[in-house]
């Protein structure tokens, strides 16, 4: 089981972007990311999300007020370890 790595707010009508650090853990084994995926519950809506070395980011649309959704994030690496990361957005209009 993958803890809450971060906490995130954003309002409804906002884009907002975060990062998934999977740096340390790549270190710590001395290997190498090779590919990911990121997911979010059902209400928040994944535009679209990249990798730069260890680090995921995932960029976030949509969402209800009151709202938390946990996104995970999940990379593969060349030595065969799979990882996963979570962070949680609560959704709230200010």
């Amino acid at each position: 089981m993958s803890s809450i790595l971060a906490k995130f707010s954003k309002q409804p009508v906002e884009v907002q972007d975060y990062d998934i650090d999977f740096t340390d853990y790549l270190e710590f084994h001395n290997d190498i990311a090779s590919t990911h995926t990121a997911v979010a519950e059902t209400g928040l809506t994944i535009l679209a999300s990249t990798r730069t070395e260890g680090v995921v980011k995932v960029f976030v649309s949509g969402g209800t007020d009151g709202s938390s959704y946990k996104v995970s994030a999940t990379i593969t690496t060349v030595g065969g370890r799979v990882k996963q990361g979570d962070i949680l957005v609560k959704v709230k209009e200010i």
